[in-house]
């Protein structure tokens, strides 16, 4: 049954797949599987590429240059489950990224998908850390799936570059960037201009891992790209293009605010 859902994702471009029964997950919002509408059994784990090379200026984390993956993860849920559910039809599926109910970096490394890297980022063979973490949960029994693991390296190097590389270990930058409000203290202010106007890949930049990552082949994260930000294309933004980006959960002020750290001063 694991090549036929395989194959479902393959369609998809999205290579790493790879599945572990439910009850070996860490549950960490009890409430959302009390919402689902069936007994999880099964957890089929992706990871999502979405490195692109750049060649022009790039003021934002990687992750963030594309439109929100978070969309493209609700456009894949209504695609593959249909597929799913004509596949499997006595069986339910359901689809989560990021606001999952398990913890999904410790089920990726469960699963095969790749290992924790000291960065406490999930590292793949093929992409780095430069993936985006996403599972289906479903009623299938587990020992019906059958799985098969296609990981090659065993653990992070610890190598120890990505605690040299940080600046700052005890505040996370990219949650400095994200923090809400107009004005930052002086030394946060600071901090954000070491990083970026939003996110920070400084532990990723300098991993071993991610020196030679393969490209997406997911055309969303390759298409409407804006590496580098300014306050006149965040201006010229309507509301509808606005909201499809990652940083806009956190609306325009904020984004705002750390843009103008990084522009000229008169």
């Amino acid at each position: 049954m694991i090549d036929v859902l395989r194959n479902v994702f393959t369609e998809e471009m999205i290579f790493l797949c790879e599945a572990l029964p439910f009850s070996a997950c860490r549950i960490l919002q009890p409430h959302k599987l009390e919402r689902l509408g069936f007994q999880a059994k099964s957890v089929i784990m992706l990871a999502i590429p979405y490195y692109v090379t750049i060649a022009s200026p790039r003021n934002l984390s990687r992750y963030a240059v594309a439109e929100d993956y978070h969309l493209f993860v609700k456009e894949l849920e209504k695609r593959i489950v249909p597929k799913l559910s004509a596949l499997f039809s006595e069986y339910h599926f359901a689809v989560f990224a990021d606001n999952s109910p398990i913890d999904e970096r410790h089920a990726a490394v469960l699963a095969g998908i790749g290992v924790l890297g000291d960065n406490g980022l999930v590292l793949t063979e093929r992409y780095g850390s430069y993936v985006f973490l996403a599972e289906v949960l479903c009623d299938i029994p587990y020992d019906e799936i059958g799985t098969r693991c296609d990981f090659s390296f065993a653990e992070c190097a610890h190598c120890g570059a990505c605690r040299v590389a940080c600046h700052k270990k005890e505040l996370c930058l990219s949650a400095l960037s994200q923090k809400k409000g107009s004005l930052l203290a002086e030394e946060e202010r600071s901090l954000v201009e070491i990083g970026s106007v939003w996110g920070c890949d400084i532990c990723q930049e300098v991993c071993p891992y991610n020196q030679t990552p393969e490209e997406t082949p997911i055309e969303f994260f390759r298409s409407a790209l804006i590496p580098y930000l300014t306050v006149a294309t965040l201006d010229g933004m309507c509301d509808e293009a606005f909201a499809r980006r990652a940083y806009a959960w956190r609306k325009r002020e904020t984004i705002r605010r750390n843009l103008m750290l990084f522009e000229p001063k008169e």
